[in-house]
């Protein structure tokens, strides 16, 4: 296989030791990693290229949360050179909000483990979710089993948004949004390619750290799952 892409939007900066831990896994698997920062921070960069040499580092504004910095990635590199791209980011833990997700109640800290522990939680489980996309060609996106949702409640509100978005890229929504909620996930460059092409991370507006659901970010995160399934690929857990 071809070297993965590595996207990883570091906002919450203290969490670089966490997430170095995890990029560990992927082991001698070669990857290419690519960090955004809201914020310059040369120590962090150097950092980083320390860390992992094949690593490019670059200011983004926060627009639409973790989504604008990754439309800026796609843009910034060659999705050719890859079979893989990995999109993680420092989604926070703090606070009690609760989310009802499959008919689990999930914390933010529960749900930033179960996501990160799915794509990257040991060497095995990274060997394993490479292995999968080899022998499944019609595999198209990888996440947390417990986080991969059809739940009409959570996408039915913004089926308008998530049509609009996929009639741009000459697309159609499938009949059920499928997705994985908190946008981590492990899917093949290629599909990636027609939201490269109509959107940049111009298109979000700047974001803080408060949450207002029904943004632009909150209907692409359904987006993605559905531009897979659109292409006729799967989304599996």
């Amino acid at each position: 296989m071809k070297p993965t892409a590595v996207h990883l939007h570091l906002h919450y900066t203290e969490r670089w030791p966490e997430i170095r831990q995890y990029l560990q896994h992927m082991g001698s698997c070669p990857y290419h990693l690519y960090v955004t920062l809201s914020r310059d921070n040369a120590q962090l960069e150097a950092e980083i290229k320390k860390f992992h040499p094949q690593s490019t580092v670059w200011r983004a504004e926060n627009r639409g949360y973790d989504i604008g910095p990754f439309v800026e990635f796609l843009h910034k590199a060659d999705l050719s050179r890859y079979d893989l791209v990995l999109k993680i980011h420092t989604k926070s833990k703090s606070g009690l909000q609760k989310t009802w997700i499959n008919g689990r109640c999930v914390t933010k800290k529960r749900w930033v483990n179960l996501l990160m522990n799915a794509l990257l939680g040991s060497a095995e489980i990274w060997r394993q979710n490479l292995a999968a996309f080899e022998q499944n060609p019609g595999l198209g996106m990888l996440s947390s089993r417990y986080l991969i949702t059809s739940e009409p409640e959570c996408s039915e509100y913004l089926r308008p948004q998530v049509a609009a978005i996929l009639q741009k890229m000459g697309l159609s929504v499938p009949a059920e949004i499928t997705f994985a909620a908190g946008t981590m996930f492990l899917v093949r460059a290629k599909l990636l390619e027609k939201a490269k092409a109509v959107f940049t991370a111009g298109d979000f507006s700047k974001t803080d750290s408060t949450v207002q659901d029904g943004t632009l970010a909150h209907a692409f995160e359904r987006a993605f799952g559905c531009l897979v399934r659109a292409q006729g690929y799967e989304v599996k857990g």
